[in-house]
């Protein structure tokens, strides 16, 4: 569902001729576009970027779904192609390497995973990967994942093969064209200013030459593709890209006798592979293995210390690669010689430190700059998720739908508010420390604890909180409360109680019978206000929003996909002014989405301004009118006053995800501290309890309602999230689309993990996305995307957990809803009507854990 179709003519300009710009430029001119120009500092097509000296690793399983997609993609396309006679591709699969037992466990996670996105994989044992790589000590293993679908690109020939069709279809490419600055006129990119970079002896510039005396190009769409140079570029905007260059260390050896004989033509028939328990990877290359490590030190590498064009000219040394740190590689080549006995006969060659990119998540950043029309990124994209980067980001600019779920992808997640080059780095340089690490989806940052947090962050400190982050916020996961006497826990395994506490459980347990209140201070506000404001989020939002002043309803927004690209919360607290809770803040451009009615309407951000608080249980009610004399609403209505709550203005609105009964209390933040301290005392009588985040979400889970990011998405729409019925064409269930169910566990014993698979009759149909235990019952409860023909309420199905299986039903699914969802299992109504509440998500993402690849 398309939203935008450009004119073939339109002109687009791609800064950087590497992986992503010459992909970006082949697959822009195959959707026809006829006027694209791509320039690059450095000479064609060895620019000295990071794709001039990428190893070539092409791993396609990852912790995120979108993540393997892009990486399959890439795969696909440049499967079978060469450039002049030699390959570009080898599909010589994958080898992760288990030394010990809690990685042979972990790479049954990867092989689950793999089994949920689709990528062939299994098992095998010592003796199979010395099988697979003649050499390697099968004493010194234990057993490995193999993945025989993935390989190895040359990455400056695969450059080059797209930039040759590109050009064939059209496409201008210039070398030696370096970019400095922006032309931007009206909110809209207008062109970029260029200037000549000198030749780098010994590496002529395939491309064509800028023509003389040219400093400006104009341009209607810029799509930064420059890697290395990104945060720089951005900097000439008043950004901060959340991306950080580091340096890595590589090196090979000298001829490893099991390999003698193979010529460089060759270069490779043997798996990759990956050692994670050091950090290590090896692969072939012809005679020789060349090998690297992330166990060293960070090191990350500011901007000024990139070489310049006329560096690289004088020195001949691509920027991207700086001297070898032998120090930082020496443990890795102990290894080396464990693992492949042979290597012991050798000696390690000259290696160097190449330099590549780390962003907060692992993940590229992609879409459209915010407030700038025209103006594009493609940015920190491994060559493992290049091309499939470049179909997305072609797709998403010519027709306005990327075909995929970029939530976890688009430049928007991050929070321009909180950002710093500092915080980049603090976050950019623990991904890297723990790229290989044994990844849990629960596993917590440890850097820059209480960066941001909410007024009650210091009561929370002394009731003993356990600390978690979202989306850089300080948050309350649970509370070091005592179980109640005669409580005995379930033993569950290290993997599936990570991260769980049965606090959480009791927590939950005492907010549906009492009263509990729980810190939502960190959500995202906006204020939509001005006199054309009701029809401006009529146009943006899929819901006629006829609300009466002190009324509140929640809609979603559509995405360009036909899927739901954000579920908010309304509040109209007057004529012409609407109050807006969002699910993270990329919100707030959907909100200043152009429509015909956006002239006069103001669209502000009030998260900082604003706290919240929830209270939640049936006892709520109680707590809260002994604090006001104001008439208050019936508890799940959709009246939503500004109340005098102990001298305090509050904006009450009807709590509904939980099920339990209560409000979110909104007020201005300097008055959070007072309110938190006053509700606990005027709930002292009745029993209340802090409630931390996940004790909320399992009430939440328990009562079957999905979140928006964690469980659903851009391109899921309603129906298939399970929250209404079909109601038109666009929300009904579409041929060949997972449908999200809930599932249950049968034996209080285990525990699911978000990402694991989900089985019937031993075959792979979905995966688990978000999972809580059910207060009432102690069964582990899932939310998880299934194919249709297994999605039935009822059926049996099992979890692939690690080298186990267990068993599971289905308990609720939107198959046979017609005019009302099943409220079996405690599922409450989902329909979105004028005065129905649909629950707003929280902030989280879908995809647990993205686990980038070498």
């Amino acid at each position: 569902m398309a939203t935008t179709r450009l004119e073939a003519d339109t002109r687009i300009v791609i800064i950087g001729a590497g992986v992503v710009g010459a992909a970006l430029a082949d697959d822009l001119t195959q959707l026809g576009m006829s006027s694209v120009t791509v320039v690059d500092q450095g000479p064609l097509y060895r620019t000295g970027g990071s794709s001039s000296h990428a190893p070539g690793f092409a791993f396609q399983t990852t912790g995120s779904s979108v993540m393997s997609e892009l990486a399959r993609r890439t795969l696909d396309k440049l499967d079978g192609l060469s450039l002049d006679g030699q390959w570009i591709l080898k599909r010589v699969g994958g080898l992760e390497l288990a030394c010990d037992d809690e990685r042979m466990s972990y790479l049954h996670r990867r092989h689950n995973l793999a089994q949920s996105w689709g990528i062939p994989s299994r098992i095998v044992s010592a003796d199979e990967c010395a099988e697979l790589f003649p050499g390697l000590d099968p004493s010194a293993v234990l057993g490995g994942f193999h993945t025989p679908t993935d390989g190895v690109v040359k990455s400056v020939r695969a450059v080059e093969w797209q930039a040759r069709r590109a050009i064939a279809n059209g496409a201008k490419f210039y070398g030696h064209t370096e970019v400095t600055g922006f032309r931007v006129e009206g909110g809209r990119v207008r062109g970029v200013n260029v200037c000549s970079t000198p030749p780098v002896p010994g590496n002529p510039s395939k491309g064509d030459e800028l023509p003389s005396g040219t400093d400006f190009i104009a341009a209607d769409i810029v799509v930064v593709c420059a890697g290395l140079w990104g945060p720089g570029l951005a900097k000439l905007l008043g950004l901060e890209l959340p991306m950080v260059p580091m340096e890595h260390c590589s090196s090979s050896t000298s001829t490893l006798p099991s390999l003698a004989g193979f010529s460089d033509e060759v270069e490779i028939d043997r798996p990759m592979i990956r050692h994670q328990a050091t950090g290590s990877y090896f692969r072939q290359a012809g005679d020789r293995l060349c090998w690297g490590t992330y166990e060293h030190r960070v090191m990350v590498v500011d901007q000024t210390e990139i070489a310049s064009p006329a560096e690289f000219a004088r020195t001949q040394i691509e920027p991207a690669i700086h001297p070898l740190t032998w120090d930082d590689l020496k443990d890795g080549w102990d290894e080396v010689r464990r693992l492949f006995p042979d290597a012991n006969q050798c000696q390690p060659a000259a290696g160097y430190n190449g330099i590549f990119s780390f962003t907060p998540d692992g993940n590229p950043i992609l879409g459209e700059v915010p407030g700038i029309k025209g103006l594009w990124l493609g940015e920190s994209v491994w060559l493992t998720q290049s091309a499939g980067v470049a179909q997305v980001l072609a797709e998403w600019i010519v027709t306005g739908d990327p075909g995929i779920d970029t939530t976890s992808l688009d430049f928007r997640r991050f929070d321009q508010a909180h950002l710093t080059r500092t915080v980049s780095i603090a976050r950019a340089s623990e991904n890297y420390d723990e790229v290989y690490d044994v990844s849990h989806p629960r596993k917590q940052t440890k850097q820059l604890k209480r960066f941001a947090t909410t007024p009650f962050y210091l009561r929370q400190e002394v009731l003993g909180a356990v600390f978690g982050q979202s989306r850089g916020w300080e948050r309350p996961l649970w509370y070091a409360s005592p179980e109640p006497a005669g409580f005995a826990p379930v033993k569950r395994d290290a993997w599936g109680s990570y991260g769980w506490a049965p606090n959480i459980s009791a927590e939950a347990r005492a907010a549906a019978t009492g009263a509990a209140l729980v810190d939502q201070g960190s959500l995202n506000v906006f204020l939509v206000s001005g006199p054309g404001a009701e029809e401006h989020l009529r146009s943006v939002l899929s819901s006629d929003l006829r609300l009466p002043v002190n009324a509140w309803d929640s809609a979603l927004v559509r995405s360009s996909a036909g899927g739901i690209a954000a579920n908010l919360t309304i509040v109209r607290t007057a004529q012409d002014t609407f109050l807006i809770i969002g699910n993270g803040p990329e919100d707030v451009w959907h909100l200043r989405r152009e429509t015909g009615h956006l002239d006069g309407v103001t669209v502000a951000g009030k998260s900082s301004a604003t706290t919240a608080l929830a209270l939640i249980g049936p006892k709520s009610s109680a707590v809260l009118r002994s604090l006001s004399a104001d008439a208050l609403p019936e508890d799940g209505t959709a009246e939503a006053p500004l109340a005098d709550i102990g001298g305090v203005p509050v904006r009450l609105v009807a709590e509904t995800k939980t099920g339990v009964g209560g409000w979110t209390l909104y007020a201005a933040t300097e008055h959070g501290l007072y309110l938190w301290d006053m509700l606990l005392e005027a709930g002292a009588g009745h029993g209340i309890t802090p409630v931390g985040d996940e004790a909320f979400s399992a009430l939440r889970i328990a009562n079957g309602v999905p979140t928006f990011g964690t469980d659903y998405g851009p391109q899921d729409n309603a129906f298939e999230a399970g929250l209404l019925s079909g109601r038109s064409e666009d929300d009904g269930p579409r041929p060949g689309h997972r449908l999200l169910v809930r599932i249950q566990l049968q034996d209080t014993r285990h525990a699911i993990v978000p990402g694991e698979t989900v089985t019937k009759d031993g075959v792979a149909v979905g995966f688990v996305t978000s999972t809580a235990e059910d207060p009432t019952s102690g069964l582990f409860l899932a939310f998880a995307w299934l194919d249709p023909f297994a999605a039935a309420k009822g059926t049996n199905v099992e979890i692939l957990h690690l080298d186990r299986r267990y068993s599971a039903r289905v308990d609720f699914s939107p198959l046979g809803i017609s005019s009302r969802l099943d409220k079996s299992a405690g599922a409450q109504e989902r329909i979105i009507e004028p005065g129905r509440p649909v629950p707003a998500g929280n902030d989280s993402r879908r995809d647990p854990t993205p686990v980038p690849s070498a």
